[in-house]
């Protein structure tokens, strides 16, 4: 054991508004806030957030409290209401801004700029401020102010082209991956400008292209175009019947070889006599015979339970993954015990699991400290308690249409 200090936190002391919509700023925020930075998120007045009105929602309950995606993406934050295109709400929000070090946003740029969120009337307001501006196809060119579904930006990152079966359209990717990945590379970004302000003082405009995030991630594809002038296609259709899902007895099985194994321990493995035939001994046997291969494959692993096969691969020093649901993610030993999922209590929802970070830190302990704020719940502690409004105050911005 070392004597190394662990803390909750390693951002706290950095100060963060979240006016990001739905889940590509809001997940930029959460992780920003789940390092440990104050993260106080912005939602319109009466409606707040989108999310709050998308499902799937706990207890099947369409409560804009009980939004699974959105009680996720905002936990470890404060909350407040504000109608910054109102005068009086524009005038606290620039109180607000110049005490804090970033802002998050996800407006399209031309709506930005019309709630004059760009980045040079903000840092007008507050020289040292990092904006983090995530937008589907970033702030510049011709796309700029297209919004944009994830399947849209995901098809059009080139992403989408290269998943599925070549015999087949493109498959698009599940669960709004793209949105999550922004977020993710925006708070890369936003960590790289804030560590440079040590050394210039001042803030500057990180701008995160949805789709682009994705193309970044072709690194096959685009280098194979430039240096063959040719277009990397979708997995074969008749192949070896290795790295693509089949079926096991209760679910779906990835079967995998190193290069190093020979097929007589695969074979073995899956215990079918027929698979032990010379025909299948080599690479180029496999593909040339893979039609008949994939069909003793299925037979074979109809005989398997996916979580044993996916024990026994590994005693045998295979690789044979298997395709987990949610409950089997749920339940899987490997993750808890490495204490993945934390326990949230909101005051609505109710208690569950969430899955927690990925990366950790030795010195650094993760904690939910607060779930999902609830629609203006910190409009007191938060306007009030540090800003100095008093409760009459509050009422009349109330009844102004600003808070």
């Amino acid at each position: 054991m070392t004597s190394r200090q662990v803390t909750s936190g390693i951002l706290g002391g950095l100060r963060v508004l979240d006016l990001g919509d739905g889940v590509s700023g809001p997940f930029c925020a959460k992780l920003l806030a789940d390092y440990g930075a104050e993260v106080i998120k912005i939602e319109p007045p009466r409606l707040g957030d989108s999310a709050r009105r998308a499902g799937p929602f706990a207890g099947d309950d369409p409560h804009p409290e009980k939004s699974i995606p959105f009680l996720y993406v905002n936990t470890n934050k404060r909350g407040v209401t504000l109608d910054i295109n109102e005068s009086s709400g524009r005038r606290l929000f620039e109180e607000m801004l110049v005490k804090v070090d970033i802002l998050v946003e996800n407006f399209s740029p031309s709506e930005a700029s019309a709630r004059a969120l760009n980045y040079p009337t903000l840092a007008e307001i507050n020289p040292t401020l990092v904006v983090t501006s995530i937008a589907s196809f970033g702030q510049t060119g011709p796309y700029r102010d297209m919004e944009a579904t994830d399947i849209v930006t995901t098809a059009l990152s080139g992403l989408m082209y290269h998943s599925g079966d070549s015999d087949k359209e493109p498959l698009r990717n599940g669960l709004d991956q793209s949105l999550y990945v922004a977020g993710i590379n925006g708070a890369v970004a936003t960590l790289a400008a804030i560590f440079q302000r040590i050394t210039t003082g001042r803030g500057q405009h990180a701008d995160v292209s949805v789709a682009e995030c994705l193309s970044s991630h072709l690194v096959q594809p685009v280098p194979y175009y430039n240096y063959m002038g040719a277009i990397k296609g979708r997995r074969p259709v008749r192949g070896s019947g290795f790295e693509e899902l089949m079926p096991a007895r209760d679910g779906y099985v990835i079967p995998s070889v190193q290069g190093s194994q020979p097929w007589s321990t695969v074979a073995g493995l899956i215990g079918l006599e027929e698979l032990q035939d010379e025909r299948f001994a080599t690479g180029g046997g496999r593909i040339e015979h893979g039609e008949e291969l994939n069909g003793l494959l299925i037979q074979g692993l109809a005989q398997w339970d996916r979580k044993a096969l996916f024990q026994a691969s590994g005693e045998s020093r295979l690789v044979f993954g298997m395709a987990q649901d949610a409950g089997d993610l749920y339940h899987c030993p490997h993750l808890r015990e490495r204490g993945f999922y934390v326990e949230v209590e909101h005051p609505v929802a109710g208690v569950a699991d969430y899955p927690g970070l990925g990366p950790r830190l030795s010195a650094m302990e993760y904690q939910v400290t607060r779930p999902a704020p609830l629609l203006g719940q910190h409009n007191q502690e938060i306007f009030c308690g540090e800003m100095g409004y008093t409760k009459e105050d509050l009422t009349v911005l109330r009844q102004m249409g600003a808070i």
